[in-house]
C-alpha cells in the first residue's frame, strides 16, 4: 500500500511539472509570426496625429519579447547624432499579446509615438510567385502600418 501511494504520488509530480512547463515554454502561435524584421510597405500606412513628425526609418524588429519600432523625429529640423541615437533609443521597447481572439497586442515604448495597442492581421502575398511573402498589418484608432516579411514555409503554422 505505501508503495502504491508513493508511486501514485511520483506519476501526480510530473504530471503538474508537464503541465507547468508547457505553460512556462509555450509560445502562442502570434508569437512565432511576429519573430523577425519586417520591411515597410507604404501602400498600408497612415499616421493621424496632431503633431509634426517625419519618419526616419521605417522597419519593425520584434525579438522575443522586444521591439525595435520606426524611428520618427517630431518637429525638428535637422538632428545631432546624439539626438538621432537617442531617438533610436526611444523606438525600442518591449511587447506583448493582449488578446490572441481576436490578436491584439501592447507596444511598451514611452516616448515613442507608437506606442500603444494594435491590432496585428497577416496576409499571404504571392508577389513574385515564390517565396511567399507575409504581410503583417498593425492597426489602431490613428495608426496603420503595413510591413513584408519572406519566409520558407514552416510546418503546422497556418499564416492566415
Amino acid at each position: 500500500m505505501n508503495k502504491k501511494v508513493k508511486n501514485i504520488l511520483i506519476i501526480i509530480g510530473i504530471a503538474i511539472l508537464c503541465v507547468c512547463g508547457y505553460f512556462i515554454f509555450h509560445k502562442p502561435l502570434l508569437y512565432k509570426k511576429l519573430q523577425g524584421s519586417y520591411n515597410p510597405v507604404p501602400e498600408y500606412m497612415y499616421i493621424v496625429r496632431n503633431v509634426d513628425f517625419k519618419p526616419l526609418s521605417l522597419n519593425i524588429t520584434f525579438n522575443k519579447s522586444k521591439v525595435e519600432l520606426p524611428v520618427i523625429q517630431l518637429g525638428q529640423e535637422g538632428l545631432t547624432y546624439t539626438e538621432l541615437k537617442q531617438l533610436e533609443d526611444d523606438s525600442k521597447g518591449t511587447w506583448k499579446i493582449i488578446s490572441e481572439n481576436p490578436d491584439s497586442i501592447l507596444i511598451e515604448t514611452p516616448k515613442s509615438l507608437l506606442n500603444g495597442k494594435y491590432a496585428v492581421f497577416f496576409k499571404k502575398e504571392h508577389p513574385f510567385g515564390e517565396p511567399v511573402s507575409y504581410l503583417l498589418i498593425l492597426q489602431n484608432d490613428s495608426t496603420r502600418f503595413g510591413f513584408s516579411k519572406i519566409v520558407l514555409p514552416y510546418p503546422n503554422m497556418e499564416w492566415e
